[in-house]
């Protein structure tokens, strides 16, 4: 806490919230990381965060791959048939007139 919030807001304890509570609280509390265990943890960190970035990249590909030729196939397999539900063309209009 600021100084400046000191001043303005002491701070009031709760009862549950004493210090004399869970020791292992206390000890929790006490427990500080080594610099080399930081370290550790800061490069496994890393990497997860670039084999994560990999994997969404891939799956970006795979799936703009996939949707493409998805997209193709239906473009070359359109529908040619003389269904009435089937939506109305520009061509078809113009020989209606």
């Amino acid at each position: 806490m600021t100084a400046h919030a000191e001043t303005h807001a002491p701070e009031v304890a709760h009862a549950s919230h004493s210090d004399g509570g869970d020791p292992r609280i206390q000890i929790a509390a006490s427990l500080k990381f080594e610099p080399s265990e930081v370290h550790d943890f800061e490069l496994a960190d890393k990497a997860a965060g670039q084999m994560m970035g990999k994997l969404l990249a891939f799956l970006f590909c795979v799936l703009v791959t996939l949707m493409s030729g998805v997209n193709i196939w239906m473009i070359k397999h359109a529908s040619t048939g003389t269904d009435p539900q089937a939506p109305v063309t520009v061509e078809a209009e113009s020989g209606h007139h």
